[in-house]
């Protein structure tokens, strides 16, 4: 069915539907309301105090390729039958025969595979966020091992920066910073314990299932360090100054059961706060049943104290839906259930009415009922979407249009196969992201070149790098790698990182390294007090206090979130401000200093005199992961030396000028902010 159709019958049902037909004194007892009930009439699930007046969920609507079952796609005829065409055996796992299904069909083939350097640099920052350094480029390169690829991969993945980097993936999903925002913007003092759980948790490779879980629901184990975990569901934007505190709860509220649905479901729930979804089959009283799940949880707010985790039991308020959304307007009682239209067997266990229960009762705590509903088998809405933003993250793109929104309207899976294959093997497999990781970047598909290393070709002859870029220009077929600029937090780790700076230690409270004056004076009084320790000003910037009001200056020009709401993709902006800075920072000019400096002191301590040709290509293989070619290495030469004759009295300080000159222009080459 198509869009269009989609939101014709929605339209037509709008005038078609006047007033609920309902079945009093109806139980949904556990998976045994059948389909086509649920299709055909509209239940009264919910409670006294007036109807809830909703059209019914049908067949139609559950016939969008996002609600429909996850299916193991059935590979192409091809695959292990020989072929006449040549890249045939080009395929090294199932995401690539999806990808090469694609590519033929519109006459195209993969290209060359990457160096063995701009692997390890793809990969490197991909899993770690961080460049390589000269003795694992040497190591790479002359490791003739079959496997030593997927060695380093195996190795990448146990690092401890691993989680580092890929946290910081998941904060912008969870809107995470360490203040409230709004005017005073205060401090939530332990707010750092909760992307210290999703480091943890990655690096341990927590199931995504029980990822999950805990942050929805991991008050309910008993342990104290699960409970941190829930911190996701109130990380967004919060006012405890102002006078209202039942309109503050009921925003946050709303806000939370906007994240789950986006981040989790994607779905875009919140367009259903204050009347039915225009486009997608969630009325009203689906967006205040979700919001119900959390409703006892959320404890009743106080003036000027903040939340940070949920609670059972923490409030006894009655789940309403809200006319208009508006918190003067209550409506009927609604019960905690997940959407209808993911539901299709009827009200998943957990949810439905208990006999003598009242209005607002259910038979069980409604986020332990909705964590094992998120991840039941006929679910497939949170593999489908945890795959696909895995994959974004590695190519650059997002198989969807939109990686939170996979309505009605929203653009489908480029690869309906391969995003197919993604979630089942992701859910078969035990929910292990570390293994969906290793799959898609120990793919051939992840191995092509960015650039085309044999040029355009001959008029008659032309390279499958050139045909891509000329057929599929926006790399839609991944017929190629796919240029991708670093974030703001790879930029600053990567620029501590070559100068030796990097400060390794892990854990504990937030940071706050030193800003321009200029910018404390918008703050309020003690609101970025720099840390005493000097260096705690170099250690990696997953651990740089988050304030919402204030982003430190190379993370705002370089794109990050504002986090005042989930976001599943960041900007790629390219702006005068971000040449400015990286030119003129005291960060880019002192990483420059510290450069130099490290060149000079491990050439003083070589044996005997050195050339200049060394020194730059050290220079090289330390920043960029690869050995200049000959022009770049005569150019930054004559630049270093100036040319012997006309050396001044003082050769060793103006060599030194002029060599923190090239390393500051090599900082500022768009190969050290580029992959690829």
């Amino acid at each position: 069915m198509s869009w269009q159709t989609a939101v014709a019958l929605r339209i037509g049902r709008w005038v078609a539907v006047g007033s609920a037909l309902t079945l009093s004194g109806v139980t949904l007892a556990e998976e045994v309301v059948s389909s086509a009930t649920v299709a055909d009439v509209i239940v009264d699930q919910d409670g006294a105090d007036g109807e809830v007046d909703e059209y019914p969920i049908t067949e139609a609507d559950r016939d969008h390729w996002s609600f429909l079952p996850i299916t193991r796609p059935r590979l192409p005829d091809w695959v292990g039958r020989a072929t006449e065409s040549i890249d045939s055996d080009w395929p090294r796992n199932e995401v690539d025969v999806w990808i090469l299904e694609e590519l033929r069909a519109r006459s195209m083939t993969p290209s060359d595979e990457a160096d063995r350097a701009t692997l390890l640099r793809r990969l490197k920052f991909d899993l770690l966020g961080l460049p390589p350094t000269a003795e694992e480029v040497a190591d790479f390169e002359t490791d003739r091992r079959s496997d030593a690829y997927e060695r380093l991969v195996d190795r990448l993945l146990a690092s401890p920066d691993y989680g580092r980097r890929w946290a910081q993936h998941w904060l912008d999903l969870a809107r995470f910073a360490e203040t409230d925002g709004f005017e005073h913007d205060k401090t939530r003092a332990e707010a750092w314990r909760y992307r210290q759980w999703v480091i943890d948790a990655l690096n341990q490779d927590l199931p995504y299932d029980r990822f999950v879980s805990l942050q929805l629901a991991g008050d309910l184990t008993g342990d104290p360090a699960d409970a941190v975990a829930t911190h996701f569901c109130l990380a967004g934007p919060d006012m405890p100054d102002i006078n209202e505190q039942t309109l503050r709860r009921h925003d946050k509220l709303n806000e939370i059961a906007a994240t789950v649905g986006a981040a989790l479901l994607g779905l875009q729930v919140q367009c259903a706060q204050c009347h039915d979804h225009k486009y997608d089959p969630v009325s009203q009283a689906d967006f205040f049943r979700l919001r119900a799940i959390f409703e006892s949880s959320v404890p009743e707010m106080k003036r000027d104290r903040a939340v940070d985790r949920l609670a059972a039991g923490a409030a006894m308020s009655e789940p309403r839906l809200y006319h208009r959304g508006q918190l003067d307007r209550p409506g009927p009682v609604v019960r905690p259930a997940p959407p209808r239209v993911v539901s299709p067997v009827g009200v998943p266990t957990g949810f439905e009415p208990q006999a003598g229960a009242t209005a607002g009762e259910i038979g069980a705590e409604p986020r332990a009922a909705f964590t094992r509903w998120l991840f039941r088998d006929d679910n497939p809405l949170p593999a489908r979407v945890i795959a696909n933003r895995i994959w974004q993250h590695h190519f650059g793109a997002s198989l969807c249009g939109n990686p939170s929104d996979f309505g009605l309207i929203a653009d489908g899976p480029s690869h309906p196969e391969l995003l197919e294959y993604l979630a089942a093997e992701l859910r078969d497999s035990g929910w292990s992201l570390k293994r969906m990781h290793r799959l898609l970047v120990t793919s051939a598909t992840y191995r092509q070149a960015g650039f085309d290393r044999a040029g355009s070709g001959s008029e008659d002859e032309e390279t499958a790098f050139a045909r891509s870029v000329r057929l599929d220009p926006g790399n839609q077929w991944y017929g190629r790698s796919t240029r991708l600029r670093l974030e703001g937090e790879v930029i600053r780790d990567s620029l501590l990182a070559v100068s030796g700076e990097l400060n390794a230690e892990a854990g504990g409270p937030s940071v706050r390294p030193p800003l321009p004056p200029e910018l404390v004076d918008t703050l309020l009084k003690r609101q970025w007090e720099v840390s005493e320790r000097k260096a705690d000003h170099a250690r990696r910037s997953v651990f740089v206090f988050a304030r919402r009001n204030l982003r430190y200056p190379i993370f705002e020009a370089f794109d990050r979130p504002d986090a005042g709401a989930s976001c599943a993709r960041r900007d790629r902006s390219t702006t005068a401000i971000q040449s400015l800075l990286m030119l003129n920072s005291d960060l880019t000019f002192r990483s420059a200093v510290r450069l130099r400096d490290r060149l000079l002191r491990e050439f003083a301590d070589s044996a005997g005199p050195y050339r200049p040709e060394e020194l730059i290509t050290r220079l090289f293989v330390i920043t960029l992961g690869r050995r200049p070619s000959g022009e770049e290495t005569a150019r930054l030469v004559d630049v270093f030396t100036g040319g012997d004759e006309h050396a001044d009295e003082n050769p060793d300080q103006t060599r030194g000028e002029r060599l923190l000159w090239v390393c500051l222009a090599v900082l500022n080459s768009n190969e050290f902010v580029y992959v690829d």
